[in-house]
């Protein structure tokens, strides 16, 4: 015998907890970071310049991939071949840039940066990148956003 009393507590505490992170996930994108929305700005300046230095060599060009929803989100595709998928998070009330590339021959994961910020404020101008080495660029939205394109088209973070 099936004891539904016990399921549908189980049930609404489930429904509890979604309510919660989604109430979480609302303040987070009603209240978007600006420094990441000056690295996508940069990104995409710097998405336009090797796109044009692409298409003098025939080469696949990069692309972004806008998906609803994901507001605190880039997906830029270089080619058909790989994508690159640079997301905002927070962690322990700094930002967390992350650039995770993916690509063939199955999709997975080939290489993966983060950029945190280094400073007590939420969103400081300066901020370092942990993980796999240090960029080469700098830690400004525009140092991130070439060392993001530049890697996307060597097929690494290095």
């Amino acid at each position: 015998m099936v004891n539904y009393a016990k399921l549908a507590d189980k049930a609404k505490v489930t429904q509890n907890d979604e309510k919660l992170a989604a109430g979480r996930n609302r303040e987070l994108k009603t209240d978007p970071c600006a420094f990441f929305a000056r690295v996508r700005k940069c990104i995409f300046e710097e998405m336009s310049k090797a796109n044009v230095e692409l298409r003098k060599r025939g080469a696949a060009t990069f692309d972004q991939n806008h998906l609803p929803g994901f507001d605190t989100e880039v997906f830029l595709t270089l080619g058909t071949d790989s994508l690159c998928r640079v997301g905002l998070g927070f962690l322990a009330g700094r930002c967390l840039i992350t650039a995770i590339i993916s690509g063939p021959p199955n999709g997975y994961e080939i290489s993966r940066k983060e950029y945190l910020c280094d400073q007590k404020a939420p969103c400081p101008d300066k901020i370092h990148a942990v993980g796999v080495g240090f960029p080469s660029f700098g830690s400004s939205p525009e140092g991130i956003a070439a060392d993001i394109i530049s890697s996307i088209l060597v097929g690494r973070f290095g």
